[in-house]
């Protein structure tokens, strides 16, 4: 079961634990920048306040708008930039807290966002048809170290299936599949074509020919048995030179009959084989009996011992083999795929059209699984996100971009300072005028 990711409160890696310190050296900062500009304001007002007729009053004046603008600045941009992750000083004001009281609708939109942006056919295309990824694989995998490494990684997989496979699981598999296999063919109408092709033409001629070598080679080899049963057959009376004369009799008028219908296309026997043999061939194409007999004989052979034992066999031999395979240094196994791996790489650099060819599998391949599994990335995304731990998610998501919002907070802090100075000289130059 596949089980969720594990939530952003998990240990910091150190990448984490470097924007930790980064942010608070951050927030350190602005925070002070904030107190320094309160405590300059505070001591302009005191200032003023103690030295009501001094010359330098106007130049106090500036200064303390300047502060006390760069003081709202700060504050405002810190409750800003705080109301992001948390409630500001813990008081639950209305849509503070964003990120948390909205991480489920944020995930929504961040997954849509994802499959409408980056998961779109249009941008799947342009991008992998300037790619040219068949030539770039072709010229890797031409790599020997590249291809044996893929070759390994293969033979290593299988090595380890093998081992994990139920046995019995797979014996019965290919016993099944064996016999499915044997009871759904019809074998009469492939021996009928086989039998129709060898004994047409010259072909005829030349079984035959074989077939009376084949029968010469049989008396030869059955002297010893034809003369015993000569003997046997004989009168005891019977002199041992009659008994041979009998024997040659017999292999002469054997061995003429076979000349003779080997050299005699319209030998009686010849043609009583031969009409014997087509109708054979007819009764494999139409008999509806020697079909019937057929499959009896194919569910006898089947329900035999033999054929378990031989499953069982070849399930062992397969996984003994590749085990070995997997196991040795200098895998046969191994080296074959790693040749057929470079093969095939300087193939597809060769032959532009099939290149050209997997490019374009490789873009519709991708295509198609946008257009039909895209929202499912979303949704992953979503998921995902809405089961991190709220708190958690926040923190993540502060520790990404909380360094850059402190600098929202400086920056509110110098511009708010500037455009202080800025209105009370306007208004001074206004007091002036008037």
């Amino acid at each position: 079961m596949v089980e969720n990711p594990p939530p952003p409160s998990a240990a910091l890696t150190t990448a984490s634990s470097g924007r930790e310190a980064d942010l608070a050296r951050m927030k350190l900062l602005a925070t002070g920048l904030l107190l320094f500009v309160a405590a300059a304001f505070v001591a302009m007002r005191v200032i003023l306040a103690t030295n009501p007729d001094a010359p330098w009053q106007v130049t106090i004046g500036y200064l303390e708008a300047m502060c006390e603008a760069a003081m709202i600045g700060a504050l405002a941009d810190w409750f800003a930039v705080t109301a992001l992750f948390r409630h500001p000083m813990g008081i639950p004001i209305p849509h503070t807290a964003i990120i948390p009281a909205r991480k489920d609708s944020i995930a929504s939109q961040f997954g849509t966002f994802v499959q409408e942006n980056f998961l779109s056919n249009d941008l799947i295309s342009a991008r992998l048809s300037g790619m040219q990824l068949s030539k770039r694989g072709a010229a890797w995998i031409q790599k020997e170290d590249n291809a044996g490494s893929i070759a390994k990684q293969v033979v290593d997989s299988l090595a380890g299936a093998v081992q994990v496979i139920n046995d019995d699981d797979v014996q019965r598999m290919l016993e099944r599949s064996v016999k499915d296999r044997v009871m759904r063919t019809n074998f009469s109408p492939i021996l009928s074509d086989f039998l129709t092709f060898i004994t047409s033409g010259r072909r005829q001629q030349m079984l035959f020919e074989a077939g009376v070598r084949a029968g010469l080679h049989l008396l030869d080899d059955s002297e010893e048995g034809i003369r015993e049963t000569v003997k046997q057959e004989t009168p005891w009376w019977f002199p041992d030179t009659l008994d041979s004369a009998i024997y040659r009799r017999i292999v002469m008028g054997v061995s003429k009959s076979l000349y003779a219908m080997k050299d005699d296309n319209y030998h009686p026997l010849r043609v009583r084989l031969i009409g014997m043999l087509n109708d054979f061939i007819v009764d494999l194409q139409k008999s509806k009996d020697f079909h019937a007999q057929e499959e009896q004989l194919k569910k006898a052979l089947l329900d035999q011992p033999a054929l378990r034992e031989f499953v069982v066999t070849l399930w062992a031999d397969i996984r003994d083999t590749i085990t070995a395979q997997g196991e040795s240094d200098n895998s046969s196994l191994v080296e074959m795929l790693t040749r057929s791996i470079v093969k095939l790489g300087q193939t597809i650099d060769e032959d532009p059209e099939l290149a050209q060819k997997l490019d374009g599998w490789c873009e519709d391949s991708a295509k198609y699984i946008i257009s039909n599994y895209g929202h499912e990335f979303a949704s992953l995304i979503e998921s995902t996100i809405n089961n991190w731990d709220t708190e958690a998610t926040s923190r993540r998501i502060e520790l990404q971009i909380g360094r850059d919002l402190q600098f929202i907070r400086i920056n509110g802090t110098v511009v708010g300072g500037l455009f202080g100075l800025v209105i009370h000289g306007i208004l001074h130059a206004i007091e002036l005028a008037a």
